[in-house]
């Protein structure tokens, strides 16, 4: 192997393992910049200038060494050994010496060899590799500098002097933009305490250079005939989505930062030109998670994402965005967003699907878009105007066309409400969300007084709906609800708080609402629309008087439990201490074919159409009076079902918390459940 494969190799391994490379930095460096900004490597571009006469002859010697393949070997090996420098340097628990021979190799690389502009210049090279590898190791150098007391920003003002002045779509403007995304999220996800003054000191430098990016990019129109603009594009949007969570984290604001939701109609207008499928996806998914301010979940972990206080523009630019979103729908936006036939496969097709399904993940983040921004508009409104009700029953209007022309399950399901169990029956998050938003525009609809409970369904704003068909899509299983609860990634709990208030005071909406579902599930089954019977809630016998005392004396015998939800529980929270005594087997499921087996409380069993919910421990349960008085008041199984669901949730809730074992505390949740419990009387 070459002689200089063999130093790199020798300099990378020692560092890997903390210890000095062989040689002096002062000899080391002329090794690195030759393998990097050797002429065969950079095909052509012009080698970097050299301010050392002495040090560019060493580097001309070494270069001269270099042939053929053994460029392509050593040069990725150059950039790799420089990006684990700088995360040793940046490590406390690196060697002292070692860093010190670090920070003298760069100081070195910078000044006497410039090897940012090496760097730069290996961006725009034909191998990809080659060009991924040196925006690794810009931004692992860029990092480094931020992070480091003594930067005086060399390779900060370097790359702003070249990089910003990329302003055609190319695989060196691809590089670029990439490795400032990068070194974005690294600041974010760090531990270091510094991360706000770090994120400033970036953006002071680059702000007005990403602006000029935005609008050479995204309002020319002759960059959008560019042969690869798609990944320019793609690349770009990740950029916006990490500077937008720099934002809801830290609170900093930029020119740079707020030009997603100054200038969304560019955005928005992206889905009527001639880009690719999947980048219209990436603009609605990079919109939907700004509404929801989820930017950059995918890469950060950890708590959620709590609300830039210190933002004084957030809310009039959130503003901006929801108003472009609803004057775009007004203009006819929804007519010109794609959803492809089938949904996306990973390397697959789409030959075993039964059934015809359209692209799920469009469907919920169009609806997600509009819900969130109509629900902004409301609740930011100072005035409760008649426009403005008809501004959000015009919008909704045309959202149901939209899932109504691409959702053929909607389609046959004839009720409006449907949407959100079946557009969202596959994201929980999603889901909670969406019920979210439509419960604070139907309290806000009628609180104006213009709609009444037919009217609510008409429009699929009907929560009492939403709220049945959600716990039917969970199989009615409590646990999935606690787990709701506990999660910080769902707003549940604010969610069920609002319905609960709702089901407090308009009960008889709420039975309603059970049996205009179970009326119109008896129609789609007569038609055969629901053919897979573990899914079906349609098949229910009603329990009558004397099977519901023969139930809760024990008499009568129960299904095992066999529903998909109820046996695939994230914890089993009846196996904590002192539950076995609450675990009294009783059964409201009257008429079972099975006998001797019995189901422990709290749980569920299905078989075949039929299925059967268990009444909670008997310290919880109610008297068989207040049982009978639940068959009369409901007068419905699903009714029933969701009540003892409620009931089950109640139980656990209150065990958890007597042993201190609930993260926050419950209490106004579990006498807002109790309250529904005495609905029964």
């Amino acid at each position: 192997m070459d002689v200089i494969s063999l130093v790199l190799q020798d300099a990378y391994g020692r560092v890997q393992l903390g210890g000095l490379p062989s040689k002096d930095f002062r000899e080391l460096a002329p090794v690195i910049i030759a393998s990097i900004s050797s002429p065969s490597v950079t095909s052509g571009l012009s080698p970097p200038s050299i301010e050392s006469d002495k040090s560019y002859q060493k580097e001309k010697e070494i270069i001269s060494h270099c042939h053929g393949n053994v460029v392509l070997q050593v040069t990725p090996l150059a950039l790799s050994l420089v990006e684990k420098m700088s995360v040793k340097l940046l490590d406390n628990k690196s060697p002292q010496d070692l860093r010190l021979y670090i920070q003298s190799l760069f100081r070195v690389l910078h000044e006497e060899f410039n090897l940012i502009s090496s760097t730069l210049s290996l961006f725009g090279n034909s191998n990809r590799l080659l060009s991924h590898l040196a925006a690794k190791c810009l931004s692992s150098l860029l990092i480094c500098e931020l992070q480091s007391s003594n930067a005086r920003g060399i390779v900060m003002q370097r790359m702003c002097e070249e990089a910003f002045q990329m302003h055609s779509s190319c695989y060196k403007l691809d590089a670029a933009i990439w490795s400032l995304t990068a070194v974005i999220k690294e600041v974010l996800k760090g531990n270091t305490g510094h991360k706000s003054e770090h994120i400033e000191i970036l953006l002071t430098r680059t702000d007005s250079g990403i602006t000029s990016w935005y609008s050479s990019l995204l309002l020319a129109e002759d960059i959008r005939n560019a042969c690869d603009w798609e990944t320019t594009l793609t690349t770009f949007m990740d950029l916006l989505e990490a500077l937008t969570a720099v934002r809801f984290r830290l609170g900093t604001c930029f020119s740079s930062q707020r030009l997603l939701f100054l200038q969304a109609p560019v955005l928005l207008q992206l889905l009527d030109t001639r880009v690719d499928y999947f980048v219209k996806k990436h603009v609605l998914l990079l919109l939907k998670k700004t509404l929801l301010q989820r930017t950059g979940e995918d890469w950060l972990s950890g708590a959620p994402f709590p609300t830039a206080h210190g933002d004084p523009y957030l809310a009039e630019d959130m503003g901006a965005l929801t108003e472009s979103v609803l004057e775009a729908v007004d203009c006819g936006w929804l007519s010109h967003v794609p959803v492809s036939a089938s949904p996306s496969f990973f390397g697959g097709t789409n030959q075993s699907c039964s059934e015809e399904r359209a692209d799920d993940v469009m469907l919920r983040a169009v609806s997600l878009v509009l819900l969130k921004s109509l629900e902004h508009q409301t609740q930011s409104a100072h005035s409760k105007s008649g426009s403005q009700t008809i501004h959000t029953l015009r919008h909704l209007n045309k959202l149901l066309l939209f899932l109504n022309q691409h959702c053929v399950q909607l389609r046959q399901s004839c009720h409006p409400c449907f949407c959100v169990s079946l557009v969202f029956a596959d994201q929980d998050d999603d889901m909670v969300e969406a019920a979210r938003a439509l419960i604070i525009l139907h309290t806000h609809q009628k609180s104006l007084g213009v709609l009444s409970a037919a009217s609510s369904c008409e429009k699929g704003l009907n929560p009492h709906c939403h709220f049945v068909l959600l716990l039917r899509v969970l199989m009615f299983d409590h646990s999935v609800l606690l787990d709701f609860l506990i999660s910080s990634e769902t707003c549940f709990l604010e969610y069920i708080v609002r319905y609960l208030k709702l089901l407090r005071d308009d009960w008889e909406g709420f039975c309603n609402s059970c049996r205009l579902i179970e009326g119109q599930d008896v129609q789609r089954q007569g038609r055969g629309w629901r053919k897979n019977s573990s899914q079906t809630s349609a098949m229910h016998d009603r329990s009558t008087v004397s099977e519901m005392r023969e139930s809760h004396s024990g008499d009568s015998p129960s299904n095992a439990c066999s529903g998909p939800h109820a046996c695939s529980r994230l914890v089993d929270y009846g196996s904590s201490e002192d539950s076995g005594e609450e675990k009294e087997e009783v059964d409201v499921c009257a008429g079972s074919p099975d006998t001797g087996r019995k189901v422990p409380a709290g749980s569920h069993s299905s078989e075949g159409d039929r299925q059967c919910v268990s009444l909670p421990d008997s310290k919880a349960s109610l008297e068989p009076s207040k049982q009978v008085a639940l068959v009369k008041c409901t007068q419905t199984s699903l009714a029933q079902k969701v009540v003892l669901c409620l009931m089950e949730l109640r139980t656990v809730v209150s065990r958890l918390q007597r042993k201190n074992l609930f993260p926050y505390n419950p209490a106004s949740l579990i006498k807002l459940l109790a309250l529904i419990e005495e609905k029964v009387d």
